[in-house]
């Protein structure tokens, strides 16, 4: 009960202590109990002599008690607790007290902690009229309802009494309130951080997995076909070794080659694998960075046009933009055998776009579903995850445009 009774929500129509109140609800748990079982003690003290039907009577009565206190406020299925609930435990504790009163004038006094009650279970507009009944009963009863000798300062003091108990009453309601609508916003703001630490964590694995792909899309592409070529000269030079050993001896220079761009090729790839990405050097000298070193490898004219504001972009998008930049000039390298490549990064106020357009042999028609080649699945991975766009266009032998458009947040 304790745990559904503290996570009942903010607007809920009964003020609810925030969860490290528990202790306190608790409390008053204990007290109501012992407050019935003191008053049901001294009523068999006080007829200890013959123990009749009164006692018996009285033990029903707040048997029931107990069982409807649970019922309602401990053992409730539904909460917070409907006025229609409020109503029959109200309605019924009263009317047992009514009884064990008759039975017992010292029960009398019980009505007090139906009092609290009410200050702690309901709203103003609830609790103010009916903890003034139970004012008239008392301040009645201690009266014998005799008000004709009350004098002006008996009045005033009962009315003090009365509006103290209840601006006390809603001074600590409001303190409450704002305490219990404190401790939820708490509890959704560890929420929230919980969330984002995972989001964190999926985003660190995604990009992980993003990096095993471009590691083996590289060891395929490039030392797995270069190890198949490798295999097949070496059984292609154990076949001519004895017939024409001169053949065999060029053959043997072209290994040589092959293998030292091999060694090439996985030193870049795990160049790549160790390189902590775009890291603290600006977009703008990264690029032009990139387009060098593929001017180089390749001997194809790299020219790299980039606008005003790329290297205020945020971490995120740069790295992407950098990332893709550089899987689309790893494939004009290896595939396209360009003379001439563009690259355009440009900024706008709303997205920014990055073209990389090559005059080389164009993207075959089963470029992005052809199996074993991850690049422009990769790209388009990266370009989708930040809400962007990727658009391919290319035929066999005329050229082709890679454009990617991402959102600026």
């Amino acid at each position: 009960m304790l745990r559904k009774y503290l996570e009942i929500p903010p607007d809920s129509p009964t003020p609810i202590p925030p969860r490290q109140f528990g202790w306190y609800i608790n409390f008053w748990h204990v007290v109501y109990m012992g407050i019935l079982a003191l008053m049901l003690g001294a009523a068999f003290w006080n007829g200890r002599a013959v123990l009749g039907w009164r006692e018996v009577a009285l033990t029903v009565l707040v048997l029931a008690q107990v069982a409807l206190y649970f019922k309602i406020l401990i053992f409730n299925d539904h909460w917070p607790i409907s006025g229609r609930h409020f109503a029959i435990y109200f309605g019924g504790s009263l009317l047992l007290w009514f009884f064990e009163w008759q039975l017992a004038p010292h029960f009398f006094w019980l009505v007090m902690s139906y009092l609290g009650q009410m200050y702690g279970l309901l709203p103003p507009i609830a609790a103010i009229p009916a903890t003034s009944l139970i004012f008239t009963l008392v301040f009645g009863e201690s009266f014998k309802w005799n008000f004709s000798r009350l004098d002006f300062g008996d009045w005033f003091g009962i009315f003090m009494s009365y509006a103290t108990s209840n601006v006390v009453f809603i001074f600590i309601y409001f303190i409450s309130r704002t305490s219990s609508e404190r401790g939820n916003l708490i509890v959704e703001l560890k929420a929230a951080q919980q969330e984002l630490e995972a989001a964190r964590q999926r985003d660190a694995e995604l990009a992980a997995l993003r990096e095993r792909e471009r590691l083996a899309r590289d060891l395929h592409d490039s030392l797995g076909h270069a190890l198949v070529a490798l295999s097949i000269q070496l059984e292609a030079i154990q076949r001519l070794y004895k017939v024409d050993p001169e053949r065999a001896s060029a053959q043997i220079d072209e290994l040589k080659h092959l293998t030292r761009s091999s060694m090439d090729a996985l030193r870049r790839s795990l160049d790549g694998l160790r390189a902590s990405g775009l890291g603290d050097r600006p977009l703008r000298q990264a690029l032009q960075n990139l387009s060098v070193e593929a001017s180089q490898r390749t001997g194809a004219e790299v020219t790299c046009k980039i606008g005003e504001g790329a290297d205020e972009l945020n971490m995120t998008l740069a790295e992407t933009i950098w990332r893709v930049t550089q899987e689309a000039l790893t494939n004009v390298e290896k595939h396209a055998q360009a003379r001439r490549v563009q690259v355009t990064l440009d900024p706008g106020p709303q997205a920014v776009t990055l073209k990389v357009a090559d005059d080389g042999v164009g993207l075959p028609p089963d470029a992005t579903t052809r199996p074993g080649h991850y690049g422009l699945r990769g790209i388009r991975e990266r370009v989708e995850g930040l809400g962007g766009a990727l658009t391919l266009n290319g035929n066999n032998g005329g050229g082709t445009v890679i454009e990617a458009r991402l959102p600026i947040i």
